[in-house]
């Protein structure tokens, strides 16, 4: 992905957590700020609920639509692109992740204690984000092949803000964000590389299917 357009999607998740170190101090600091918050405000944390759970799969919409799309009017490239993204959601998001969470074992705002790797326990599973590595693989494999930084910046906002209710809702510490948009990166990288090879594949596929 070129560096410009990771720089574009990026710059929101990464301003957003450089704001609250360079405002609330430490990252105990910021989680008892949004622990405070949230008892503060409950109808402002049930929209941050609504976002947290529906951010992600809002994106696998979009994902179909590009697949459908492309294999209906015979845009390889196109379909590509959406089975590329499903290869990096399974390779980073629910493999790569899901490693690093359980190895790593750091405790989540308000747990307390020390890391405990190889931990199963959710509570010890906060090392990346979750939902931070899964939306920075669906806007940086929608990002990837932008032509301008319009698009790019406008995806980094939606990631900001899934990213960010995992600070609202005291489940994450701003470094774990971080974590996810870094690993997450990985599938706009892959991306780049498994639609060149895949796309000719999928022409092939449909001129047979289409000559049939």
């Amino acid at each position: 992905m070129p560096l410009a357009v990771w720089t574009a999607l990026s710059l929101p998740l990464v301003l957003l957590v450089a704001g609250c170190f360079a405002l609330l101090g430490s990252e105990a600091a910021i989680a008892a700020f949004f622990a405070d918050w949230r008892a503060a405000n409950p109808a402002a944390a049930r929209v941050a609920r609504l976002v947290t759970d529906w951010g992600n799969p809002a994106f696998y919409l979009v994902f179909a639509a590009m697949l459908i799309r492309g294999l209906r009017r015979g845009k390889p490239e196109l379909a590509a692109r959406a089975l590329a993204y499903l290869a990096a959601q399974l390779l980073v998001s629910l493999l790569i992740e899901r490693v690093l969470k359980i190895g790593i074992g750091r405790p989540r705002p308000g747990v307390g204690g020390p890391f405990v790797p190889f931990s199963f326990d959710a509570a010890h599973n906060a090392m990346p984000s979750g939902h931070t590595t899964e939306m920075t693989v669906q806007t940086s494999c929608l990002a990837a092949y932008s032509s301008s930084l319009a698009r790019p910046l406008l995806l980094g906002l939606a990631l900001a803000a899934v990213a960010g209710t995992r600070l609202l809702l005291g489940a994450h510490h701003p470094t774990d964000l971080l974590g996810g948009l870094a690993l997450g990166s990985l599938g706009g990288v892959l991306t780049r590389r498994l639609v060149p090879l895949w796309t000719p594949k999928l022409a092939h596929f449909l001129h047979n299917k289409g000559s049939r």
